[in-house]
């Protein structure tokens, strides 16, 4: 669909939106339950408000074009970690030595940890760390910056591996010297995730692809944490990092907007990081981003009355808090939908013809703006999805504004194994509960209808709307919970997706899956769990010089298809420390760059002498 198309459709939307709410308001109320009538009024408002400010930020998307870089800058890379494994900050220092424009590593330690001062060095990178952990994160880069002097900063999470052409993309915006900072997309690698939908979908595709774009049309993009270059000088005129809240990041850059200061939006993957791997972890890292959005409405930096703001920035930054108030509406649907079905008592009384004339148009134009504005990131039940899962915490974070308490910055675990099942159920207690309830009236309501339950009456069109509505939430619930009780992640270390071809004993062999802890091999047909097999590689690296690899692992398991062996599963030894940089390269800078930009990894062909190899990505240069 066309760009003009779909902002038609969004204008249709609307204004059919609001001629169903002015007749909702002024002709359905006689004779209705005035509390439900009133708590459904405000939710459907806030459906139509959501969608005028959702239209206001994917209205376009702009191209992005990469600006020449004039003038030298000096760059200093932060790597904040403070309880991440080895592993996950290895692999970012391995795509940070990769980074092709001068710069200079530091690793910021607020883990105070021995053998991350030893990777530190290893790497090339320098280590810094600090007495206390005061403000968490903020308090980190605080600390470096009064140890460091780079004229810009890029910001990575420890587990953001950025790619070697990360800074040719993004230092020539500070050629503009009102620009203090530029925020490109975060992608995720592990797209086994439970917040990936597809392997290129995952629940924040539709933000960083079609709103941030938008909110840097608006001059309001900000600071997403990591994978961002922010001016020094502007980080330090706003005192530093804020610290009033634990969404540092937001604060900061509304502070830098009061103090003058202008961002960019770079539409380009430059970062794979690691989604959370549970729901455990998604919704505390969703609870963290809400408590400390939130609490911005409790500083100076209050983008409803912070100075110097734009009204499109004001817009845009109130849309953003906006959101978090969407569990208030999706609880207000349900309890208006329970109280219903068991009271018989209905929330609006109209001509069954009338209420399809004017909701049911606004309902389908309103369901089919909402997707072609997405532009493909957004499934159909995406939003009802994560509306469900988050619904509990939002509702919950909203508590910030109402008291003093700033709240603490917890880690979102970076590894780990999702057995499903029973934990799912506790960490989506409020969702269960409502699964629980929900189905108790529809069959409730079912059992009335037939005459074997004495419940108030509710009959005709009524009846049937509100048990296909009941029926259809439960589903939704239903839907929601189901994959993630029988989600099944055993593996403690992410295991990638590749195509390769490989050599064993000579024998050309293909691996489905890599990582630096073992391999998934077909074509070895006849070797045993026990075995000892030497893998040998030629993988490229960042620059696309394509070098020899010899991994050595033990078989531990069989792979079977139709009751034909047809491929094993491989544990290496320990690598040397060389192998295992070489391996972190190619899984981590250039095949993630592949992945991100290309969408899936390209068949590996075998070399003409007949040496198995992977195809390198070209890194292209700043324009």
């Amino acid at each position: 669909m066309g760009v003009r198309a779909r902002q038609v459709l969004a204008v249709l939307a609307l204004l059919l939106g609001g001629a169903y709410l002015v007749w909702r308001v002024g002709w359905t109320g006689d004779g209705a339950l005035v509390w439900t009538f009133w708590l459904l009024v405000a939710a459907e408002a806030f459906g139509w408000l959501s969608l005028a400010l959702y239209a206001f930020m994917a209205w376009k998307v702009p191209e992005t074009v990469r600006p020449a870089i004039v003038s030298p800058r000096t760059v200093d890379v932060f790597v904040t970690t403070y309880d991440e494994s080895v592993p996950v900050v290895h692999a970012t220092l391995v795509g940070c030595r990769a980074i092709r424009h001068p710069h200079t590593t530091w690793l910021l330690d607020d883990g105070r940890r021995p053998e991350m001062e030893a990777l530190a060095e290893s790497m090339g990178a320098r280590y810094l760390t600090r007495a206390d952990n005061a403000h968490a994160k903020a308090g980190n880069i605080n600390a470096a910056l009064t140890r460091t002097e780079g004229d810009l900063i890029l910001t990575l999470d420890a587990d953001h591996v950025p790619f070697p052409d990360i800074l040719d993309a993004t230092v020539g915006y500070f050629e503009d010297e009102s620009v203090a900072l530029v925020q490109t997309p975060h992608d995720f690698a592990n797209r086994d995730s439970m917040q990936h939908t597809r392997p290129d979908r995952h629940e924040q595709s539709l933000f960083y692809e079609v709103i941030a774009p938008g909110k840097g049309r608006h001059g309001a993009a900000f600071w997403c944490g990591s994978a961002t270059v922010i001016r020094r000088a502007a980080l330090e005129e706003v005192g530093g990092v804020q610290t009033e809240t634990v969404a540092e990041d937001f604060h900061t850059t509304l502070a830098m907007h009061a103090a003058g200061w202008s961002t960019r939006y770079h539409h380009e993957t430059l970062v794979q990081g690691l989604a959370p791997h549970d729901l455990a972890g998604f919704l505390l890292q969703r609870d963290r981003w809400a408590r400390g959005n939130l609490r911005v409405f409790r500083t100076r930096e209050n983008p409803v009355t912070c100075p110097n703001l734009t009204v499109k920035q004001r817009l845009s930054y109130t849309a953003s808090l906006l959101n978090y108030f969407s569990a208030y509406q999706r609880l207000a649907l349900l309890v208006v939908l329970i109280v219903t079905l068991v009271s018989g008592r209905l929330p609006l009384h109209a001509d069954p013809v009338a209420l399809l004339a004017l909701w049911l148009p606004w309902t389908v134009a309103a369901f089919a703006s909402t997707l072609a504005l997405g532009r493909g990131r957004l499934g159909p039940l995406d939003a009802s999805r994560y509306g469900l899962l988050t619904m509990a915490i939002f509702a919950r974070a909203a508590g910030v504004l109402f008291t003093r308490k700033v709240g603490t910055f917890k880690v979102t675990p970076k590894e780990g194994t999702d057995a499903g099942g029973v934990e799912v159920l506790r960490a989506a207690k409020m969702v269960v509960a409502f699964a629980a309830v929900l189905a108790v009236a529809v069959v409730a309501r079912a059992v009335a209808a037939v005459g074997w339950l004495g419940l108030p009456p509710l009959v005709g069109f009524a009846l049937w709307v509100t048990l296909a509505l009941g029926a259809y939430e439960l589903w939704v619930m239903l839907w929601t919970l189901g994959p993630l009780v029988r989600r099944r992640q055993l593996r403690h270390d992410y295991r990638y997706p590749v195509q390769l071809s490989g050599r064993v004993d000579g024998g050309l062999v293909r691996v489905r899956d890599l990582s630096t802890k073992g391999a998934g091999l077909d074509g070895l047909v006849d070797r045993r769990v026990g075995d000892i097999i030497e893998l040998r590689l030629w993988l490229p690296d960042s620059t696309g010089t394509v070098r020899e690899n010899v991994l050595v692992g033990l078989v531990r398991s069989r792979r079977t298809v139709d009751g034909h062996m047809t491929g094993v599963g491989v544990m290496f030894d320990d690598l040397d420390r060389v192998t295992r940089d070489r391996l972190v390269e190619y899984l981590a800078v250039v095949r993630g760059a592949e992945v991100a930009r290309r969408g899936s990894p390209v068949e590996a062909p075998a070399s003409p002498t007949g040496e198995a190899s992977a195809e390198p990505t070209r890194f292209p240069r700043a324009v």
